[in-house]
C-alpha cells in the first residue's frame, strides 16, 4: 500500500516538473520571437504632418509693428523618430519720430526631433534639434542725430542684406486631439552662430526673434494635420 502511495506521488512530482519545464521553454521560445521582432522591426514611415505657428498670429495683438509667418512639414518615422523642416517671412516695421525702420527676410529650420513616449504612440512627448537661418534686408530712414555742439542733423541708412545662422534646442508636447488633428507646443533655446553687425543690431531677426543677446528663450503654438502610413 505505502509503495501504491509513493509510486503516485512521484508521478504527480514528475508530471509537475515536465509541465513546468515544458511551460518555461515556451515562455523562453515567446520572449526570444518577441526580442527578435522587435530588433528586426525596420522604420516605417507613419506620415507625414504639416503645421501652422498659431501664435505667430499673437504679433497682430501684442506686437503690431511685426508680422510673421511659420509652417511646419515633419516625416514620422515609426512614431520615434520626425525629420522636421520649418520655414518662415517676417516683417518689421517702426515709425518713430526719431527715425523710420524697415527689416523683412525668410528663414528655414531643419533637424530632427525625438519622440520620449514608449505607451501613446499617437503622442508626441520629447526632444528636438534645429539649424535656423536667416535672409533679411534692413534699412533706416529719417534719422535724426540732435548734438549740442553740432546741432541737429538728418541721416540714413541704405537697405542692406544680412545671413545670420543660429542652432535651437526645444523641448515639447503634441496630442492628437482629433483624428490625425494634433495640437502641441515647445520650449525653445536659441543660440546664435553667425556674428551680428553691432553697428546696426536688428529689431527682428526672421525666425530668432528679436535680438538681444547670444542666447534667446521662446514658444511655439502648432496646430498639426497628420497624412497618415501604416498606421493600425
Amino acid at each position: 500500500m505505502k509503495k501504491a502511495i509513493f509510486k503516485y506521488i512521484f508521478s504527480i512530482l514528475f508530471l509537475s516538473l515536465v509541465c513546468t519545464i515544458t511551460r518555461a521553454q515556451d515562455q523562453e521560445q515567446k520572449d526570444e520571437l518577441f526580442v527578435q521582432e522587435e530588433i528586426k522591426e525596420p522604420l516605417q514611415i507613419k506620415g507625414v504632418r504639416f503645421g501652422l505657428n498659431i501664435g505667430r498670429f499673437s504679433d497682430y495683438i501684442f506686437k503690431p509693428e511685426r508680422i510673421s509667418y511659420e509652417s511646419s512639414v515633419d516625416l514620422n518615422l515609426s512614431n520615434k523618430y520626425f525629420g522636421v523642416v520649418e520655414a518662415g517671412y517676417a516683417k518689421a516695421t517702426l515709425n518713430k519720430d526719431s527715425y523710420n525702420y524697415i527689416s523683412d527676410g525668410y528663414f528655414i529650420k531643419a533637424g530632427m526631433d525625438y519622440n520620449l513616449l514608449k505607451k501613446y504612440p499617437s503622442d508626441f512627448l520629447g526632444i528636438g534639434f534645429r539649424i535656423g537661418n536667416s535672409n533679411f534686408t534692413q534699412s533706416a530712414s529719417d534719422i535724426i542725430i540732435e548734438s549740442e555742439r553740432w546741432g541737429t542733423f538728418q541721416s540714413s541708412i541704405e537697405n542692406t542684406a544680412y545671413s545670420f545662422y543660429w542652432f535651437e534646442a526645444s523641448f515639447g508636447l503634441k496630442g492628437e486631439v482629433l483624428k490625425n488633428v494634433y495640437l502641441g507646443w515647445s520650449a525653445l533655446v536659441k543660440i546664435k552662430v553667425s556674428s551680428i553687425d553691432e553697428n546696426f543690431i536688428p529689431y527682428n531677426i526672421p525666425g530668432f526673434g528679436k535680438y538681444s543677446g547670444a542666447v534667446k528663450l521662446g514658444v511655439n503654438y502648432y496646430i498639426y494635420y497628420q497624412i497618415p502610413f501604416n498606421r493600425k
